[in-house]
C-alpha cells in the first residue's frame, strides 16, 4: 500500500524538505532583531531593515516593500547599511513570490555595497552571509547548481570561523544538506543536517533562543525526511515527534504574533510529514486529519507555506482516490487548481495532472482522461530531464573543484607576482653586484686586519685570564702560608720554650736522678709533638698540586693489617683494642701502598686520640662493585655537626684535645682527603656528639683481583 500511494502521485517526499525551507522565515535565523515593526530595530550601524521586513514576511507579506520604503524614506541619513538592508528586503520579497530574476538583481546590488565594507564588523558579516546565501539559494531553486555551489563556497570560509559557527555555520550546513537531499543523496544530506544540529546544541549561550528553536525544529524535520526517503519510517517518526516537541515547548520570537504564526506554520509542515507516514502505515483517517490541519494553516489562515500546503492538498486528493471518495477528491483538486494558477509549483502540477487523469478514468471520462494524461506525460518528460541534470551534479565534487579553481587562480596571481619580483630582484642584483665587488675588495683587506687584531686581542685576553687566575691562586697560597706560619710559630713556641726551660733546670740545678728523668721525659714528649707537627706540614700539599703516587698491585687486607700492627702499640698505652674485620679473601687493588697506609694510620690515630681508655676501635673492609670501602669506627666523644663541614679543610680550625690530653694540629684529616682524592676515591664521616664517629673511605679499582 505504501509504495502504491507514492508511486501514484509521482511526487517523492524529498521535495517537501526543500520547498519548506525556502519559505520559512529565513533571516530571523541570522538576526536577533526581529521585533515590532512600529519600533525599528536599531544596531550600531543604524536601522536593520532586513530584520524588520523579515518579520513582515511572516505576519503581512504583502506589505513588506511598502513598509521597507516608508522606513527608508523617513531616514535623513541614507547610510550604506540602510541601503543594503532595503535592497535585501526587496530580494527577499521577490524570492518569496517566485520572481527569481528580480530577486537576483536586488541581491547583486546589495552585494555591490556589502563587499566594499569591513567584513570583520559582525553587522556587515551577517549581511554578507545573508546576501550570498540568498543568491545561492535562488540559483539552487532555478537549477543553476554550479553558481549555487560558487555562492556557498564564498561563505564557507566565513561560516567555518569559530565566531560564526553558531549562526552562519549552522545555516550553511543545513543548506548544503538541502542540495544533497534534492540530489537524493540522503545519507550524506543527513550527515550535514546532524552536523548542523550538533553545532546548534553547543550554542546555548551565543545564539538567540528564538533562532535556536526555529533552526532546531527545522533540522529535526529535515533529518526525519532523510530517514523516510531511505525507507526508515520508524526513525523518521522519532525525529518528527522531536520536532513537534521543540515547536510546542520552544519560543520562535519575542513578538507574540510572530511567535504564534511561526509556531503554527512549522507545526503544519511537520503534521503533513507525519500524515505521509500514516498513509504508508494505512492509517488513512489519521492522515486525512493531519493533511487538513496543514492545509487550514498554510493555505487558508496564513499562506506563508503555500507550496507545502499545495503538496498536502495533492496528498489529500490521492488519499480520497485510495478511499474511492471521488467527489471529495474532485473538490480538493479543484481548490488545488486555483492555488496553482496563482503560485506555480511544477512538482505539484505534475501530480495534479496525473490525479486528474486517474479521476477521469474512475469516473468514465475518456476524452478528459486522454487530455490530462498527455499533459502529464509532457510535463513529466521536462521535469525528468531537469532531474537528470540535478542528479548528475555531485555537490561535494563540484565544491572541491571550485576550491581547486580558486586555488588555481590564487596560484596564478602568485606566479605573476613571483615573476615581477624576479625581474625586480634581477635588476637589483645587477646593481648590487658592482657594489658587492667593491665591498669584497675592501672587505678582504679589512678582514686581514681584523683577523690580526682579533688574534692579538685573543692572545691578550687569554694572557690576562691566566694572569688573573695565577694572581688569585697566588693570593690564596700566600694567605694559606701566612696562616700556617702563624700556626707553626704558635704551636712550636710553647714546646720549644718549655724544653729550653727544662734543659736549663737540668743543667743548672742539683736535682735528684728521678726528677731529672721526669724532666727529660717531658722534654722528649714536647720535642715529639713538635716533630709530629713538622712531619704533618711536610706531608701536607700546600701548593694545591696532586700527590705523586707510586701505584702498584697491593693486598688491601695486608696493607691495613700492617697499619693496625703499628697503631696497636699506641692503643695499648690507653688500654684500647683494635678489631679488624678483613675480607674473606685476598684482594689486590691498584694503590700507593705507603700513602694509603698513612691515611689509615691517621684515621686510626684519630680514633685512639678521641676515644676513652679501655674502648674498642673497629676497622672493617667491605668489597662493593668496582670499589672497596674502609670504615674506622670508635665510641669516642663524637664530632659536633657544625665542625663536620670543616673537618677536611686545611687549617679548618677543628683542633681539639684528645681524651688523654693529646695534642691535635688539625692537619691529619686534610692529608687523608688529599690521599683519597688522589686515588679517585671518596671520604666522609658520620658522627654525633657523645655517640662516637665512623669515617668511611671508598677507593675505586676497576681491575681488582680477588683470590
Amino acid at each position: 500500500m505504501e509504495n502504491y500511494y507514492f508511486s501514484r502521485v509521482n511526487l517523492p517526499l524529498r521535495h517537501t524538505v526543500f520547498q519548506r525551507n525556502c519559505y520559512l522565515p529565513f533571516f530571523c535565523f541570522l538576526f536577533a532583531a526581529c521585533g515590532n515593526p512600529g519600533k525599528p530595530a536599531e544596531s550600531r550601524k543604524g536601522i536593520d531593515l532586513l530584520a524588520l521586513t523579515d518579520r513582515m514576511s511572516v505576519i503581512n507579506r504583502a506589505q513588506m516593500l511598502h513598509y521597507a520604503d516608508s522606513i527608508f524614506a523617513a531616514q535623513k541619513n541614507k547610510s550604506p547599511y540602510l541601503k543594503a538592508g532595503r535592497l535585501m528586503a526587496y530580494s527577499n520579497y521577490y524570492d518569496l513570490n517566485n520572481v527569481f530574476k528580480r530577486s537576483i538583481l536586488y541581491t547583486d546590488s546589495a552585494i555591490n555595497i556589502i563587499d566594499r565594507q569591513n567584513l570583520s564588523d559582525s553587522a556587515w558579516a551577517r549581511y554578507y552571509f545573508a546576501a550570498h546565501i540568498k543568491k545561492a539559494n535562488v540559483f539552487f531553486k532555478t537549477g543553476d547548481y554550479p553558481r549555487a555551489i560558487e555562492g556557498y563556497l564564498k561563505i564557507k570560509e566565513l561560516a567555518d570561523n569559530p565566531d560564526n559557527k553558531c549562526g552562519i555555520g549552522v545555516k550553511l550546513y543545513n543548506n548544503i544538506g538541502l542540495i544533497l537531499f534534492r540530489q537524493q543523496k540522503y545519507e550524506v544530506a543527513k550527515h550535514y543536517f546532524k552536523e548542523a544540529l550538533g553545532i546548534l546544541d553547543s550554542c546555548s549561550v551565543t545564539l538567540n533562543i528564538a533562532n535556536k528553536v526555529a533552526l532546531k525544529q527545522e533540522l529535526l524535520d529535515n533529518i526525519g525526511e532523510s530517514f523516510i526517503n531511505q525507507g526508515n519510517i520508524d526513525s523518521a517518526l522519532v525525529y518528527y515527534k522531536s520536532a513537534l516537541h521543540v515547536i510546542k515547548s520552544g519560543r520562535f520570537s519575542a513578538d507574540p504574533i510572530q511567535d504564534k504564526i511561526s509556531r503554527l506554520v512549522s507545526k503544519g509542515v511537520v503534521l503533513s510529514n507525519i500524515a505521509q507516514i500514516f498513509v504508508k502505515k494505512n492509517k488513512l483517517d489519521s492522515a486525512e486529519l493531519y493533511f487538513k490541519e496543514n492545509i487550514a494553516i498554510n493555505a487558508v489562515a496564513y499562506k506563508n507555506e503555500i507550496k507545502n500546503a499545495q503538496q498536502s492538498q495533492l496528498y489529500l486528493a490521492d488519499l480520497y482516490n485510495l478511499k474511492k471518495e471521488y467527489p471529495k477528491m474532485k473538490v480538493v483538486l479543484a481548490g488545488l487548481r486555483k492555488g496553482l494558477d496563482t503560485i506555480q509549483n511544477n512538482e505539484v502540477e505534475l501530480g495534479w495532472r496525473k490525479l486528474m487523469a486517474e479521476y477521469d478514468s474512475k469516473n468514465n471520462l475518456p476524452r478528459e482522461e486522454l487530455n490530462d494524461y498527455k499533459r502529464y506525460v509532457s510535463l513529466k518528460d521536462s521535469l525528468d530531464r531537469l532531474k537528470t541534470t540535478i542528479n548528475q551534479s555531485d555537490f561535494n565534487t563540484e565544491l572541491d573543484a571550485k576550491k581547486q579553481q580558486i586555488n588555481y587562480v590564487v596560484l596564478q596571481k602568485d606566479n605573476e607576482l613571483s615573476h615581477l619580483y624576479l625581474w625586480i630582484t634581477i635588476s637589483l642584483s645587477i646593481m648590487a653586484l658592482a657594489i658587492i665587488v667593491l665591498i669584497y675588495y675592501y672587505y678582504r683587506r679589512g678582514k686581514r686586519n681584523i683577523q690580526t687584531l682579533t688574534l692579538l686581542n685573543s692572545e691578550m685576553s687569554e694572557q690576562k685570564d691566566k694572569l688573573e687566575f695565577a694572581t688569585v691562586e697566588l693570593e690564596k697560597s700566600n694567605r694559606d702560608k701566612a696562616r700556617i706560619l702563624r700556626v707553626v710559630a704558635h704551636d712550636l713556641r710553647d714546646p720549644i720554650g718549655g724544653a729550653v726551660t727544662l734543659v736549663s733546670t737540668v743543667i743548672n740545678d742539683d736535682l735528684s736522678e728521678a726528677y731529672e728523668k721526669q724532666n727529660l721525659n717531658l722534654i722528649e714528649k714536647t720535642l715529639m709533638n713538635s716533630l709530629t707537627l713538622i712531619n704533618s706540614l711536610v706531608e701536607l700539599d700546600l701548593g694545591g698540586e696532586h700527590l705523586q703516587l707510586d701505584k702498584n698491585r697491593a693486598d688491601i687486607n695486608e696493607t691495613i693489617k700492617n697499619c693496625i700492627g703499628l697503631m696497636q702499640l699506641i692503643a695499648e698505652k690507653k688500654g684500647q683494642r683494635l678489631l679488624f674485620a678483613a675480607l674473606p679473601k685476598t684482594l689486590n687493588i691498584h694503590i700507593d701502598k705507603e700513602q694509603v697506609g698513612r691515611m689509615v694510620n691517621n684515621l686510626i690515630g684519630n680514633a685512639i686520640k678521641f676515644s676513652p681508655a679501655g674502648e674498642t676501635i673497629y676497622i672493617e673492609l667491605e668489597q662493593k662493585i668496582k670499589t672497596v670501602m674502609i670504615s674506622v669506627k670508635d665510641n669516642g666523644i663524637g664530632i659536633p655537626r657544625d665542625m663536620q663541614n670543616e673537618l677536611f679543610n686545611t687549617l679548618g680550625g677543628t683542633r681539639r684535645m684528645g681524651t688523654a690530653g693529646e695534642k691535635s694540629f688539625g692537619l691529619g684529616l686534610s692529608i687523608c682527603k688529599q690521599i683519597v682524592e688522589a686515588h679517585n676515591g671518596k671520604i666522609w664521616v658520620k658522627s654525633e656528639p657523645g655517640k662516637g664517629t665512623i669515617f668511611y673511605v671508598e677507593l675505586s679499582d676497576d681491575n681488582a683481583d680477588l683470590k
